[in-house]
């Protein structure tokens, strides 16, 4: 009897310490998930306040390119590769890391938007846009998509244009714009367009609002070379190089020596810039931020920022 009862409390206190191991187990879980969930809310809110922070330097570039501007105004009656503007903020340390950034003159490339001025088809600017591509070795077929993507009406541009029932085939389906590019990463939905094609085409095209001109002073020979059919790649390099740079106006451009014979209309080319692009990196330790700023400067020097995009590092 002794022995049975022996036995009974010895059974009742491995069920107890049994009981004890299983409470002790599932607050170390609990302890253990709780304590994780603090490591992901403190990460997570660390992560949030340097992209807040990354963006307020962001801001502070963009306040920097501005001044920038309109120092160059205050001082120069024109715009080229050695103003103010075009030096770059080279790598500065922050708390934590270091920022860059540096202004590009969008004026130096293609205007998309200069194809269809007043909604009509622009057949100088037309001819210009296919010079680019054939010097780049791109068919110049995707020039009546583009067309097509841009122009009012639902007639497709023969023989290569795309309209609403090209598109309506694809897969999502999507429509033709109909109305000025946005965004130059519009072209990726264009018939035709490849994302080798567009990298390859990104570096001499932007888009902004209206006509703008080409600055010759900033433009590269390959757009140099785009600006008349009888512009030879040699005479654009001349150009591109020329002792007469930077030019002061358009009178002075027309009477280089490898102008000569070579007929540009004025209101083309100019030698004052309006659009730039604001182009920057900040570095954070684990948190980096890469980003570009459209700016529109007016008559008297002031500057706007009229996009802000975040780049990928593919693109950066």
């Amino acid at each position: 009897m002794k022995r049975l009862k022996s036995l009974q409390t010895r059974s009742q206190h491995g069920i107890a310490l049994i009981t004890v191991m299983l409470v002790l187990a599932v607050v170390t879980v609990a302890l253990v998930a709780m304590s994780s969930d603090r490591q992901m809310d403190i990460r997570r809110t660390e992560n949030q306040l340097r992209s807040t922070q990354a963006w307020e330097y962001v801001y502070g570039l963009e306040a920097w390119a501005t001044t920038q501007l309109k120092v160059d105004t205050d001082n120069n009656k024109y715009d080229d590769l050695n103003d103010v503007w075009s030096k770059p903020l080279t790598l500065k340390p922050i708390p934590e890391g270091n920022i860059k950034a540096e202004i590009t003159d969008l004026q130096g490339r293609f205007n998309l938007n200069n194809i269809v001025v007043d909604g009509i088809a622009n057949d100088e600017e037309v001819e210009r846009l296919k010079r680019l591509l054939t010097i780049l070795d791109i068919k110049t077929a995707l020039v009546d998509a583009m067309l097509d993507w841009v122009d009012a009406d639902m007639d497709i541009t023969i023989p290569y244009g795309a309209e609403d029932e090209t598109y309506s085939k694809f897969k999502p389906p999507y429509r033709s714009a109909n109305v000025p590019f946005a965004d130059v990463s519009e072209l990726l939905r264009i018939q035709g367009m490849t994302l080798k094609i567009y990298n390859k085409l990104l570096p001499f095209i932007y888009v902004a609002d209206g006509y703008q001109p080409i600055n010759i002073n900033t433009a590269s020979a390959v757009l140099l070379r785009t600006l008349a059919a009888d512009i030879e790649k040699d005479q654009a390099e001349s150009l591109y190089r020329s002792s007469g740079k930077p030019f002061e106006s358009i009178a002075d451009f027309l009477k280089d020596d490898a102008m000569v014979g070579i007929t540009v209309k004025n209101r083309s080319i100019s030698v004052v810039s309006h659009h730039f692009l604001l182009s920057g990196h900040i570095d954070m330790g684990k948190n980096t931020l890469m980003f570009m700023s459209q700016l529109n400067r007016d008559n008297l020097g002031a500057a706007t920022v009229l996009k802000r995009l975040r780049r990928s590092l593919q693109n950066g």
